[in-house]
């Protein structure tokens, strides 16, 4: 009887202790999902632990940011302040970066020509119009240009829907196009219907899904995007870049990009990239600027020796 008290005891407690670990998952995985206001990229949801790499000439540092506030507002993990910004652009310049465009690394790699030392391409996802109000000013002061990746649905959600408004209102049709004409921005493919958590998460595979059925979806919603972007008359090499919503991409994506002339495409993946060919400017990996983190320096930082 001693032996079963002591069995059932023991049964209590390894079930009590794989019940407590249950419950911390899901807490773990509810605020892996979290997000600030209507920004909806999760942090690398196919991060990799990337070695440390010197950052030298042929090397490619690509920077992802999302929302950009006006000084004063309380900044997160993808909403940055305009002064932090202007403290990140300063620190590349003062630091010997060089920041070069989408079309400037397609077309030196293309060339079989180097990339400058220490170059660097800055990335604002979602299509939000306070990128255009409070980044586009900067990229002007420094001479930089950036890409705006765009969602299609999102452009529903623009200042003229009287169901949304203050920082996390995106960029209309004729926004878009008025952006891709400065020549400090550049326009992306961020998908037309498949920047959402459900069904699927961004451009993922449903497991109920044929290879053939899926790549007929993930076709459609690139050729509706480039269509949308098309008759907005927006200018640029839009038809050339997409980013990965979420990060997810898989074999078939891959292959269905390449076959629609797509020469880059971007992941959530934290790292630094090697550029040897035009092969390398597929999957680039991207430092996501955590504004919780003090400096630009603090993010760089693990990948510098």
């Amino acid at each position: 009887m001693e032996r079963f008290y002591r069995l059932r005891t023991k049964a209590v407690v390894l079930f009590f202790m794989l019940f407590m670990s249950a419950v911390s998952a899901v807490i773990v995985l509810r605020a892996g999902i979290s997000y600030s206001g209507f920004s909806r990229e999760i942090a690398t949801t196919q991060a990799v632990n990337a070695s440390k790499e010197s950052i030298d000439g042929d090397t490619l540092t690509v920077l992802m940011y999302h929302n950009v506030l006006k000084k004063g507002k309380k900044e997160s993990t993808y909403c940055i302040g305009e002064d932090a910004l202007d403290r990140d652009f300063e620190y590349l310049k003062n630091h010997g970066y060089n920041v070069v465009s989408c079309q400037q690394v397609i077309d030196s790699v293309n060339a079989g020509n180097p990339l400058p030392q220490k170059a660097v391409m800055i990335t604002f996802d979602d299509g939000y119009l306070n990128n255009v109000r409070y980044a586009l000013p900067l990229l002007e002061k420094y001479g930089y240009s950036a890409l705006f990746s765009v969602v299609g649905d999102y452009t529903l959600l623009d200042k003229n829907n009287p169901k949304v408004g203050g920082d996390f209102v995106y960029l209309g049709w004729q926004e878009i196009k008025k952006a891709s004409e400065s020549e400090n921005i550049e326009i992306g493919l961020h998908s037309y219907s498949m920047h959402n958590l459900r069904p699927r998460l961004g451009v993922a595979q449903l497991k109920s899904e044929s290879d053939k059925e899926y790549t007929d979806i993930f076709a459609k919603d690139t050729d509706r995007l480039i269509e949308a972007l098309d008759n907005a008359g927006v200018k640029g090499n839009f038809r050339q870049i997409y980013a990965y919503p979420y990060g997810k991409y898989n074999a078939i994506s891959e292959r269905v990009l390449k076959q629609k002339g797509v020469k880059m495409t971007l992941t959530c993946n934290e790292g630094i990239n090697r550029i040897s060919s035009p092969d390398d400017l597929y999957l680039l990996k991207r430092l996501n600027r955590d504004a919780t983190k003090l400096s630009l320096d603090e993010i760089l930082a693990p990948y510098l020796h």
